[in-house]
């Protein structure tokens, strides 16, 4: 497909942020750092922990961003 192809091609969905959201405040994005051990730093907004494998990274995610939300809770 080139250039030309492309023109008749719109996005078929709402940006990330203009998304419908009861929260007035966007969860962070999780960042993850590799330490000089070899294990892994997570952290969510002000939420940090360090896990030893790579397979053990995204459940610590969801555990940090539920810390997050929970904290960050409105009501």
């Amino acid at each position: 497909m080139n250039s030309s192809d492309n023109k008749n091609y719109k996005m078929n969905s709402e940006p990330f942020s203009a998304m419908s959201n009861d929260s007035k405040r966007l969860t962070p994005v999780a960042k993850i750092r590799s330490l000089e051990d070899g294990s892994l730093m997570v952290t969510v907004g002000e939420f940090r922990s360090i896990v030893s494998s790579h397979h053990l990274v995204q459940p610590k995610i969801i555990r940090l961003t539920e810390y997050w939300l929970k904290a960050n809770n409105p009501c």
